[in-house]
């Protein structure tokens, strides 16, 4: 049984903490934070692997474990690979998708992202691959939108995590050429962001939410 569902849980409740929700609700707003939510994960994976049972040495050198964490290894956010090549690898990707109007880009970018061709391995066929995915629905005061477009489609929070739901098994023609994907772990909460800088609270409730998928057996 693969360590990854233990292992969103364990993510979601680091990220629920007060400094880190802080710093997540700040980037949400400032910055994309798609690169820092991934690096955090792999940090903590990292620091964390006995947990995991990823803690066993290569060899005699004690501080090489067998399992590699890399981010941004072979192209994959998150690659964790047994360096003796017994057991398949893991791959983490990342994605954040808003109630803007790159939204369905973004599903679409996760599925694709799950059957993605990982270079420099054999093990492309038995890869277990896993998408965590950030979806942020934000409601900003009109002046400080910036180039923020809101999907119309999603007029609360409720309606865009039951889109994203949809989204993920959609035969549209759209998706033609990806996988679909199951949720592992439905949308949680990770921050209520109405009071964070430039949100306007008065037009309804903004929040963070984080959701676990892999391809569809």
């Amino acid at each position: 049984m693969s360590f990854v569902p233990s292992f969103f849980d364990f993510l979601t409740r680091h990220l629920q903490h007060e400094e880190r929700r802080r710093m997540l609700a700040s980037m949400a707003v400032t910055a994309a934070p798609e690169h820092w939510l991934s690096l955090e994960a792999a940090a903590l994976l990292d620091i964390h692997r006995e947990r995991f049972d990823l803690g066993e040495p290569l060899n005699e050198r004690l501080n090489v474990p067998r399992w590699l964490v890399a981010a941004e290894r072979k192209k994959v956010d998150i690659w964790v690979e047994d360096q003796r090549g017994q057991q398949p690898p893991h791959a983490l990707e990342f994605k954040v998708v808003h109630n803007n109007k790159n939204a369905y880009q973004k599903i679409y970018e996760i599925r694709r992202d799950l059957q993605k061709v990982i270079p420099n391995t054999d093990w492309n066929e038995h890869a277990n691959r896993w998408g965590i995915v950030l979806l942020a629905f934000h409601h900003f005061y009109d002046d400080q939108s910036g180039n923020y477009s809101v999907n119309r489609e999603f007029k609360d929070c409720e309606a865009m995590l039951e889109a994203f739901q949809h989204q993920l098994q959609d035969d549209d023609e759209w998706y033609a050429g990806v996988p679909k994907l199951e949720l592992v772990a439905e949308p949680t909460l990770i921050c209520d962001m109405t009071t964070a800088n430039y949100i306007d609270a008065a037009k309804g409730p903004s929040a963070l939410y984080m959701a676990l998928v892999q391809r569809k057996h």
